[in-house]
């Protein structure tokens, strides 16, 4: 049986306490292995200081949508609102999208800064994925895959998600919808970008991101490289932990409810027999080699 390596990736590292609490905690556990940075947001530093702790890797989650950004407003007018922020609203954005306000020169330009601030606060990206999958809109993919060949950066998500069809529930719809993005890119053929073979999460999500759903996905689809998509949290009370709100000039986020629903799921038993029962092993991208798709020698054991 040929190998199948699975990164277990949190997003939105950076955006709140919460979500670095749950890394921390479920990297300890062994049931994630990856987080991408969100560099624009106010955890943003205390968040960096993970890179490099055990076996955690750390991307860097492009950004378009909310906050501020770390272009300044005037070099990339299509993507910014009257207060120089981010526009906040999926559909806003795409509509300019549609219109041409923006072209993927100004993207690149401002996921090039998003990098460089990840490589400031001291990370090394392991790998790249966006905020809501925006890099996966036609153009933006190949800007995000020239950024990463740029910072030497080995992978790219590619969230084609197999879903059985069969499925007709929400979670299947989102991800058929994600996929007619997805699909259209040819992949990068320079072996110095890969991506993932397909992800998990995207159709399965909140409580319904389950070790029994992956080992099923897993032993139909077969892939050499799977990203499990997640975003746990690990909220306190503000009376112990000083956790404010989510950050106004990112706009309305539905995010935070699912945090707990998924730190639970992680945390709960069984997802070391789906690895082991597909004969799967737990990994980050820095371990991967894009050119081979296998591990790096030195992560050979």
């Amino acid at each position: 049986m040929p190998p199948m390596y699975v990164v277990v990736n949190v997003d939105d590292l950076g955006l709140h306490a919460a979500v670095r609490r749950a890394v921390e905690d479920l990297s300890g556990l062994a049931r994630v292995s990856s987080a991408t940075l969100l560099v624009n947001g106010p955890d943003a530093p205390a968040a960096a200081r993970l890179s490099g702790a055990g076996s955690l890797g750390i991307g860097v989650h492009l950004n378009i949508l909310r906050g501020r950004p770390e272009s300044p407003a005037h070099e990339i007018p299509g993507l910014v609102g009257p207060q120089g922020l981010f526009l906040g609203d999926y559909v806003t954005l795409f509509k300019r999208y549609l219109g041409r306000a923006f072209t993927p020169a100004d993207a690149e330009r401002e996921w090039t800064r998003q990098v460089e601030r990840a490589l400031d606060l001291g990370v090394a990206p392991t790998h790249l994925d966006s905020e809501k999958h925006i890099h996966v809109w036609p153009g933006l993919f190949e800007a995000a895959c020239r950024v990463a060949e740029r910072f030497g950066i080995g992978w790219v998500r590619r969230p084609v998600e197999l879903v059985s069809p069969l499925r007709w529930d929400k979670g299947g719809r989102r991800a058929r919808i994600l996929n007619t993005f997805a699909l259209w890119h040819h992949l990068p053929t320079t072996g110095r970008v890969a991506c993932p073979h397909s992800v998990f999460g995207v159709a399965d999500q909140g409580a319904e991101l389950l070790p029994g759903r992956l080992s099923a996905y897993m032993k139909r689809v077969r892939p050499d490289v799977l990203e499990l998509v997640c975003h746990p949290g690990a909220p306190m009370p503000e009376e112990l932990a000083g956790d404010g709100p989510m950050p106004a000039d990112y706009g309305p986020m539905r995010i935070s409810g699912q945090w707990i629903l998924e730190r639970d799921a992680l945390a709960a038993q069984g997802w070391d027999e789906a690895f082991a029962s597909a004969g799967a092993r737990l990994v980050h991208y820095g371990q991967l080699d894009p050119a081979t798709r296998g591990l790096r020698p030195e992560f050979r054991q």
